[in-house]
């Protein structure tokens, strides 16, 4: 690990902390979408919600080699860790729920 002052590695656990949430923004319904569609496309939903996990966490483990500091791959990993705890919640609290109305 290179000698980072603190501001740099903030700035590198930022940039790359927003990267993971651009991911999921990406690929994915918001957590609220997917509480209300659960019952309906719950498989459909979290697969997208893991192949999110890859890609963000595999973005952060590439720079982290590339540029030997630890941050990249820790903010991707706290940040998929925590998208997959909301969305594996939202799933929970739509399970059993009646879609809306005419948008199954």
């Amino acid at each position: 690990m290179k000698d980072l002052n603190g501001a740099t590695a903030a700035i590198l656990f930022g940039v790359w902390a927003t990267f993971a949430l651009d991911v999921y923004s990406t690929l994915n319904s918001s957590p609220q979408t997917t509480e209300l569609f659960a019952a309906a496309r719950e498989n459909t939903l979290m697969h997208w919600v893991i192949v999110g996990d890859a890609v963000a966490v595999s973005g952060g483990l590439a720079w982290t080699l590339a540029s030997g500091e630890p941050w990249p791959l820790l903010a991707t990993v706290l940040v998929a860790g925590g998208m997959h705890y909301a969305y594996r919640h939202a799933v929970a609290r739509g399970t059993g729920q009646t879609p809306p109305a005419g948008n199954v």
